[in-house]
């Protein structure tokens, strides 16, 4: 029997629906979207509603006893703090803005110029060393920097140590240092933060390793460029057998990347010996595994071990695995707290836990602003009118 024109139609418009896509969804998938939605929002109001009750319960750093307001010189010849507060507002301020000054210029020689600059308009009247690993310092003990070559006339030549793959490296640190009228030698070292396409790399090697030296598992990126740092600040510092009867010490500092580098730079050298006297980390990032590894690597720490963080950088939560040492003074919510290292594995472990404390939201919101060392130099300055 032969098709009729209305079977036609009929055939036309089945396959033209059989071509047409679907784009109604299913209830079960609305629902199950609109739920996890649900469940999201009411997890972030019980954490942040858990949060603050848990905030109220701590003292304010301005009345915990352990911060100094009082003004102090902020030159290097004044360095001590007070017997019953034990960190001072201003020289936490001062090794802040330091700690900002590397990394902000385009060549190592004129990062070296700004420096010298900065520190003998404030009163420093110390010398200064700019580092740039892209060129090591020749030691006959490293099998890393190649041995010494001839330049064809019969002259030594150091042209062969250098790393080529490195050329491209900055300023990786610098080292302040000072002999004061009693003779005490006074040594810093400020680390420098990400700068690099291979400062990036380094803080995405996020797994963790055993590092023999330290005895438990750190970060692996951090505890490389601890290492190249350490291996090459070494020839530089005052040898800690030295039998001439000055003393010599060691500060360490440093912001972001360089903040987790200053706390492993510290620890190898005490353990070599090495009279550090201070460390301080502004919003650095986790660095090693867990509780175990913070006893381990604090008993290595000197006692002014202090980390500025504050609760918009998202730096500070990652990696969210990792587990940071030290007293932490800590920005939240408008108000600053001091929360010391032995409160940290106790009643105030929270204070580092990441899904409780970090509100993404506002933290991607101020992403380009709470990380810079501008922000924490602004907000510890405003402690010393509260």
């Amino acid at each position: 029997m032969a098709k009729g024109p209305a079977n036609t139609i009929a055939v036309s418009r089945r396959l033209t629906n059989a071509k047409q896509p679907k784009h109604e969804q299913s209830p079960s998938a609305i629902f199950l979207v609109a739920g996890t939605a649900t469940l999201g929002v009411g997890a972030s109001f019980y954490t942040r509603r858990l949060r603050d009750q848990k905030l109220q319960t701590l003292v304010s750093a301005k009345d915990s006893g352990l911060l100094d307001t009082s003004p102090s010189s902020s030159t290097a010849t004044s360095r001590t703090y007070s017997c019953h507060q034990r960190y001072n507002l201003h020289s936490l301020i001062e090794t802040t803005k330091r700690a900002g000054l590397i990394g902000s210029t385009k060549s190592v020689k004129d990062e070296l110029q700004t420096l010298r600059e900065w520190h003998a308009n404030r009163g420093y009247n110390g010398g200064i060393v700019v580092r740039d690993l892209g060129r090591p310092l020749f030691s006959l003990n490293s099998l890393d920097h190649g041995r010494e070559t001839n330049d064809g006339d019969g002259n030594a030549s150091l042209d062969g140590i250098i790393d080529i793959t490195k050329s491209d490296q900055r300023e990786c640190y610098y080292l302040y240092y000072e002999i004061h009228s009693n003779g005490e030698i006074q040594q810093q070292i400020f680390c420098r933060g990400t700068t690099l396409l291979a400062d990036v790399l380094t803080c995405l090697q996020t797994w963790f390793v055993y590092d023999s030296e330290l005895g438990c598992h750190v970060h692996y990126g951090f505890n490389q460029h601890a290492n190249r740092i350490v291996e090459d600040v070494l020839p530089l510092l005052v040898p800690p057998n030295e039998k001439s009867g000055v003393g010599a010490t060691v500060e360490v500092c440093g912001h972001s990347l360089g903040g987790a580098v200053a706390m492993l730079v510290s620890i190898k050298l005490r353990k070599r010996g090495y009279i550090v006297t201070r460390v301080t980390s502004i919003a650095g990032p986790r660095f090693c595994r867990g509780m175990n590894e913070r006893g381990i690597l604090e008993k290595w720490l000197p006692k002014e071990t202090i980390r500025i963080e504050d609760d918009l950088d998202i730096v500070t939560y990652l990696p969210p695995i990792g587990v940071s040492v030290g007293d932490k003074l800590w920005f939240a919510k408008d108000e600053a707290y001091i929360l010391p290292k032995d409160s940290m594995s106790q009643k105030n472990s929270w204070a580092d836990h990441v899904w409780l404390n970090l509100r993404l939201f506002e933290t991607l919101l101020n992403r380009a602003n709470a990380h810079r060392i501008i922000s924490y130099v602004n907000k510890l300055e405003q402690l010393i009118g509260r």
